[in-house]
């Protein structure tokens, strides 16, 4: 009997004393929500948490960028130009100048191509020889197809391209240089070809060619026939038949000499006009001028 009083106290004091801890612990609970409230509106409500996120305002001094700003833009790469290529010359600038479209590019993309180791004089008309090296340029060039080879420079002080310019196996530089119509100029470190170009130079210097002949060049077109030509081919000057007829003063087929011409307001006496054959004098003065038209005055006609 007083075991079971000692054991029921034991459980009454355990009881107890974790009676005792709760209520501390509620107490303690009741402060801390008390203490969090002090400075709440008491007819608030209690905002409960979302799953939804919570709108907040855009601030005044957001910037939006655009897409492409983000994206950087793509850099330009340069296809360096081969040191061998072929090219169409599309345009002759002058002796020693092309443009040229080379193989795989497009029509309007086109290098200015300056020869190396040579120079010629300006094409304009105050540089004879420069003209004539500009259509000798031309000529051998023009809408051709010609090969480019590069040496150690790549552009000269204005930009243009420095190559070897090669029509049909033959060098324009060594070409121009052999007829007179370029000098040789220092070239630098491109000397693959320096001494066939001076050697050129020196060729045409010895021969009086181009510019080194000291004389302005005659124009082809405008040339005057020799007297060689005239008595070798008189054919090709005169009207056919006209050496061979003697002139008389009836005939058409000659043309009478300035002093036999017949004039209708003062008639020349038929003594003063004696048939004579052609001779080689005045076959070679009519060859000369077969499409002058004489004109006798009466001073001439009465002598």
């Amino acid at each position: 009997m007083s075991f079971l009083n000692r054991q029921t106290e034991s459980w009454l004091f355990w009881a107890l004393g974790l009676l005792l801890i709760f209520l501390v612990s509620c107490n303690q609970a009741n402060d801390d929500l008390n203490r969090s409230n002090e400075g709440a509106d008491p007819g608030a409500a209690l905002e409960l948490p979302t799953s939804a996120p919570t709108s907040q305002p855009t601030p005044a001094n957001t910037r939006v960028l655009p897409l492409d700003s983000l994206t950087p833009e793509p850099t330009p790469t340069i296809t360096p130009i081969p040191d061998e290529v072929l090219g169409l010359v599309v345009q002759v600038i002058d002796g020693d100048t092309i443009a040229v479209v080379m193989e795989g590019d497009p029509p309007a993309m086109a290098y200015e191509v300056r020869y190396i180791g040579v120079d010629t004089p300006p094409n304009n008309r105050t540089n004879p020889w420069g003209v004539v090296a500009y259509e000798t340029n031309r000529k051998m060039t023009g809408l051709k197809v010609v090969r480019l080879v590069r040496d150690e420079t790549e552009l000269d002080a204005d930009g243009r391209l420095l190559r070897y310019v090669y029509v049909d196996n033959q060098l324009m530089s060594i070409i121009l240089a052999e007829q007179g119509l370029a000098e040789a100029t220092d070239v630098g470190q491109n000397s693959k070809f320096e001494t066939e170009i001076a050697q050129a130079e020196t060729q045409a210097r010895e021969a009086n060619l181009g510019l080194w002949s000291n004389v302005a060049p005659t124009p082809t077109a405008t040339r005057a026939p020799t007297d060689a030509e005239v008595t070798d081919e008189p054919d090709q000057t005169t009207t056919p038949g006209l050496a061979e007829t003697p002139a008389t003063p009836g005939d058409g087929s000659a043309t009478p000499e300035p002093d036999q011409t017949p004039d209708e307001s003062t008639p020349a006496p038929e003594e003063s006009v004696v048939p004579t054959p052609a001779t080689p004098e005045a076959t070679e003065e009519a060859d000369e001028t077969p499409t002058r038209t004489p004109t006798a005055t009466p001073e001439s006609t009465s002598e």
